[in-house]
């Protein structure tokens, strides 16, 4: 087999391990580092347990099943199934590896949970609560009536396991080799593969873990140079149950995105892999952190971490794609280099009923970073001085950087809110606003800066499109000011504000069914979907003495909503929030409705928009 064929396997392998999962409302879906996890997340491995042993519910171990005319009243808990339900349950279904089936006139009041099972007929039965499904088995033990769920593995491609546990004490330590990747393709790394050692142990009230991986890149096909070898070596202690603290270390040299919250990176890597677009830049961090974190619960947690890192720009390589593999990659931009101290708070509230298709519920993550370093290489923007020492721009020419290496501090703020509204069964509205930008000190790295075009932001607008020749270069979505631009056309905004707005409904087809005096009697063919209409609005600019092009506000206003960049667009996301057993792909088309006015995108997304 061809070395350059052998990325191409570890990428659907990526793929199909990214196939997104439900979630319900109660329990809801883990932190978005388990989303992928071949094990049940820990958050919902918890919640499935507590639901399972909560008073008053009907447990059944094995085959359990409500015949045609006859009624269960309250909850039912279903462990190793199969499940087979033809009448009626008037509280919640929970199914623990187990099949489900509903034949057609079952009802079920409440919500019905399935993990580690398959379900049939759901479309034939009156659900009248939330369905939910995850694909992953829940780990467990008993203990008498009651399931003890296993919350000491974290399910992150671990190859084999040894396990050693003290009867007298409970204490466990389990060892294994893990293999994982990167959950990303791209234009510098092409599959980072992460493979190496792993010890956990657990205790009462708490658990310590340790990795140490060794990080393997496919550029040049599997080339064994410095560029493709890289570590992440973390250790990790965690202390409590529902008020759970989390302090740990971690060293690494990794590649990084410039902006990961327009795209995740399954979604950019597949993009990359099958269609020659990186969607992201990147940067080399080589350094050491520190964090720690307190989690209220599964819905917010607070973080605090400090790093000290090396800073280095990455080239793009000699990366496989499956198809246009004779078309040219975007060049990777440059980055500003050097050795930093970066100081970040984060916190995040997320309440959403499910991480991949919300339809209810909050998110909202709030960072603010601080890096202070000395740099060596300043990465030139549109308009740059490359003078040993720094003059004034000419008049009417603003955004200029000096080039001139030394030592900068900088702050940068994010915030990210996002609402989801059920309306009714099968309509929903959703809100997203997206702030980020210089707080205060020098300017921002060029890595560190944003932009508001492209299909994770703005889809009607071309994503990183050089500017036309002979034509006005200024541009508020990238923030280009003039002069000659950066090779790989980089974010350069130092501010950026941008809101989204969608209004989606499930559509469902039946084909091939029978009509029996307005009851359908057999469907042989069924699919759902949904259909969506959305508007996006944005820019960005840069801070410091207004200009003549309106691409420079002062530090303390902001352009005039005028001078936004707006979208609209229609589309189909086939995957609807109330089908969480299959993956979704959503098919949009977007128009810009403002100047400059670019014709129609058509975009492909995997998941929803936001």
């Amino acid at each position: 087999m061809s070395r350059r064929f052998l990325p191409a396997l570890l990428a659907l392998a990526l793929a199909a391990g990214a196939a997104p999962t439900g979630a319900p409302a109660q329990p809801r879906r883990a932190r978005p580092d388990s989303l992928n996890a071949p094990t049940l997340p820990r958050d919902v491995a918890r919640d499935v347990a507590a639901r399972f042993n909560a008073p008053g519910t009907t447990r059944a171990f094995g085959r359990f099943e409500v015949p045609a005319g006859t009624t269960v009243a309250g909850d039912v808990a279903v462990l190793d199934g199969p499940v087979v339900v033809a009448g009626t349950i008037t509280g919640r279904l929970t199914a623990v590896n187990a099949d489900v089936t509903f034949r057609t006139g079952a009802r079920v009041d409440g919500d019905v949970l399935v993990v580690g099972g398959v379900v049939e007929g759901r479309l034939d039965a009156e659900l009248r609560g939330d369905y939910v499904r995850f694909r992953q088995p829940l780990q467990y033990t008993r203990d008498g009536e009651r399931v003890v769920a296993d919350l000491d593995d974290e399910g992150v491609g671990t190859w084999f396991r040894w396990r050693r546990t003290d009867a007298a004490t409970g204490r466990r330590t389990t060892t294994g080799l893990t293999l994982t990747t990167g959950r990303t393709y791209n234009r510098v790394e092409g599959l980072p593969i992460q493979v190496g050692p792993s010890v956990e142990h657990a205790f009462s009230g708490g658990r310590a873990r340790v990795d140490l991986l060794g990080i393997f890149r496919t550029a040049e096909q599997f080339a064994w140079d410095s560029g493709n070898v890289g570590h992440l070596a973390r250790a990790e202690l965690r202390l409590g149950r529902r008020l759970e603290a989390r302090v740990g270390g971690r060293l690494y040299d990794q590649v990084t995105p410039v902006e990961s919250w327009q795209l995740d990176g399954t979604e950019s890597g597949l993009a990359a892999f099958l269609a020659r677009r990186d969607f992201r830049d990147w940067f080399g961090r080589h350094g050491a952190a520190a964090y720690a974190s307190l989690f209220a619960g599964p819905d917010a947690s607070v973080t605090l971490s400090l790093a000290d890192e090396r800073w280095a720009a990455r080239g793009a390589r000699d990366v496989f794609t499956l198809f246009r593999p004779s078309a040219t990659w975007r060049p990777n931009p440059a980055a500003d280099e050097g050795r930093v101290h970066v100081l970040n708070a984060t916190v995040r509230v997320d309440t959403r009923n499910d991480v991949d298709r919300p339809w209810a519920g909050w998110y909202v993550e709030a960072d603010y970073e601080r890096g202070t370093g000395a740099f060596t290489a300043i990465a030139p923007t549109s308009v740059s001085l490359p003078s040993p020492g720094y003059v004034p721009p000419p008049p009417g020419v603003f955004g200029a950087r000096d080039l001139t290496p030394g030592r900068r501090t900088y702050g940068r703020g994010f915030l990210d809110v996002r609402r989801y509204n059920r309306l009714s069964p099968d309509r929903q509205l959703n809100f997203r606003v997206v702030l980020g930008g210089w707080l205060h000190g020098d300017e921002l790295p060029l890595q560190r800066r944003f932009s508001v075009t492209g299909p994770g932001a703005l889809p009607g607008f071309d994503f990183r499109q050089p500017a036309p020749v002979g034509r006005e270069r200024s541009e508020v979505g990238l923030c280009r000011v003039g002069g000659t631009e950066p090779a790989g056309s980089p974010a350069q905004c130092e501010r950026m504000a941008m809101a989204q707005v969608e209004y989606r409904g499930d559509i469902r087809v039946r084909l091939f069914g029978d009509d029996d005096g307005g009851r359908v009697r057999r469907r042989a063919w069924r699919t759902d979907f949904s259909w969506v209409v959305f508007a996006d609005a944005g820019r960005g600019w840069l801070v410091g003495p207004r200009d003549a092009q309106r691409q420079v506000y002062p530090r303390g206003s902001v352009p005039p909503l005028g001078s936004f960049l707006a979208d609209v667009g229609a589309g189909l996301d086939f995957g609807n929030h109330r089908a969480n057993d299959v993956g979704s792909v959503g098919i949009y088309v977007a128009k810009a409705v403002t100047r400059p006015s670019p014709g129609t995108n058509l975009i492909v997304r995997v998941g929803q928009r936001f």
